[in-house]
């Protein structure tokens, strides 16, 4: 049983003065591990929607293990590299984008896996040197955002050297390469507002993170709307890798498309679901981690227990599904008078409902959330 918001909040404020104060955190982790909770069958809610495997899969695990080779030399922890190849990058990419080109399936993979890299380098407790130093991870997420700004810009290689010469931030260079090869400029002025999106995003945690306050479940879920693009992702692959849809699967959308409120709540939508069932299967590992600024835990604080957690955030998983089915109809109706439009819309769609079902699927059997399973038929059974 969770501890409550005021139950939480007394053990700090009504320590006696020359006593220590319990962090609020680690007060939370003690009520949480041990729990034993089922996690709802969230993959027979989405089953009706495309799932599949690029076929170049084999083609592109050769490519994912010439970028863990080039990453090596920064990633000097061995069992941080050991980990993240246990994630099964090849699976991710090629199950969120099935029907990519190879070189666009590539960058999106490569982008991916940069993006994992960058996000545990910033916020791990495991492995980063900077999660708990504020000034030197401020330093980082500007030179990261600068270094972006020059690579999507096709600024020279002199240019990008004397941006930043740190091989994580510079990792991000053959993606950008790739974008700016085959994007318009709208397409990566949008990508680059959404990156500086997520890192602004990360800024904004790791500022709560270094207070003794506990967020409230509004803030985590806000905050979520942008780090959950990469916080297993998401997020980056949950919001900004979404994005990159349109540049993996060759759609050229008008901007009259790209604006439209139905359009807006589809990638909203989309967000939700994927941030959401990322919040719910990682749960376990990060409660592992010590980690617990997060939308289940927090929800644990207001509910008064983890399974009343478990089963409310999937019913906001559940009723974003039915939000996105709307969303889609009323775009395809708005549009019904133009097809080629039309057509590229049920692509966009697609792509989206192909993320949130492989992204589930990945996190049952990527070893990131260490849970180890292919079916969450009859519920899945942890213990944190």
């Amino acid at each position: 049983m969770a501890l409550t918001v005021q139950e939480v909040e007394a053990t700090g404020l009504a320590a006696k003065p020359g006593t220590l104060t319990v962090n609020p955190r680690e007060q939370l982790l003690l009520s949480l591990r041990g729990c034993h909770v089922t996690i709802p069958d969230m993959q027979s809610m989405i089953s009706h929607w495309p799932q599949g495997v690029h076929p170049d899969i084999e083609r592109l695990n050769e490519h994912v293990e010439k970028t863990f080779t080039s990453l090596s030399s920064s990633l000097e922890d061995a069992t941080r590299l050991r980990k993240l190849k246990a994630s099964n990058m090849p699976f991710f990419g090629a199950s969120w984008w099935p029907y990519a080109s190879y070189e666009a399936l590539e960058a999106v993979t490569s982008m991916s896996i940069w993006l994992f890299v960058w996000d545990d380098e910033t916020d791990s407790t495991e492995f980063s040197t900077i999660s708990s130093d504020w000034g030197e991870a401020s330093t980082f997420r500007q030179r990261t955002i600068d270094y972006i700004q020059q690579c999507l810009s096709g600024s020279s290689e002199s240019k990008l050297s004397e941006t930043s010469t740190d091989p994580i931030i510079t990792g991000f260079k053959p993606v950008g390469q790739a974008m700016l090869k085959s994007c318009n400029e709208r397409q990566l002025n949008t990508f680059l507002n959404e990156v500086i999106f997520f890192i602004k995003s990360c800024e904004e945690e790791q500022e709560i993170q270094l207070t003794n306050r506990l967020p409230t479940v509004e803030e985590c879920a806000r905050r979520r709307l942008g780090t959950g693009a990469v916080r297993v992702c998401i997020a980056t692959t949950d919001y900004v890798l979404l994005r990159l849809s349109l540049y993996a699967y060759g759609i050229t959308l008008p901007e009259e498309v790209m604006n439209d409120e139905a359009m807006q709540r589809l990638w909203n939508e989309t967000n939700i679901i994927i941030a959401t069932s990322n919040d719910i299967l990682s749960f376990k590992k990060e409660v592992a981690q010590s980690q617990v600024d997060s939308l289940v835990a927090l929800l644990s604080l207001e509910l008064g227990s983890v399974q009343a957690a478990i089963n409310h955030a999937f019913d906001i998983v559940r009723s974003a599904t039915y939000r996105l089915e709307a969303a889609e109809t009323d775009l395809l109706e708005r549009y019904s008078a133009m097809p080629k439009v039309q057509g590229d819309i049920r692509k966009f769609v697609e792509g989206c409902k192909y993320a949130c079902t492989s992204n589930l699927n990945w996190s049952l059997i990527s070893g990131r959330y260490r849970l180890n399973c292919k079916s969450m038929e009859g519920g899945l059974h942890i213990t944190l």
